[in-house]
């Protein structure tokens, strides 16, 4: 789940030279508390597992995989979520599991 934030929505509509009413409806998805998250998993934005619109991503894709923030073990399902598409939590998930067996 990408939370997006309305001045990201709003920078990337415009750097997709999109209405905000439109992006909003191609591509968010609001909850009535007024959360905006992406629609689409994978994002409707990677293509071969890169971001097409790299300078312009949400705050979210840029700490993603996250594996440096504190509560690692409480994401472990979003983690194996990723594990096929995302190289840098493949690498980590396969280090770990040889530190593992090695002990």
């Amino acid at each position: 789940m990408i939370n997006v934030s309305e001045t990201e929505a709003d920078r990337l509509s415009d750097h997709l030279n999109q209405p905000r009413i439109d992006f909003d409806k191609q591509y968010i998805e609001k909850g009535s508390n007024g959360m905006m998250i992406m629609n689409a998993v994978p994002c409707t934005f990677l293509n071969e597992n890169k971001c097409t619109v790299y300078e312009y991503r949400f705050e979210g894709c840029r700490e993603f995989p996250a594996m440096h923030l504190p509560g690692f073990s409480k994401r472990l399902f979003t983690t194996l979520m990723h594990y096929g598409r995302c190289p840098i939590i493949f690498n980590i998930v396969e280090e770990m599991k040889k530190q593992i067996l090695d002990v």
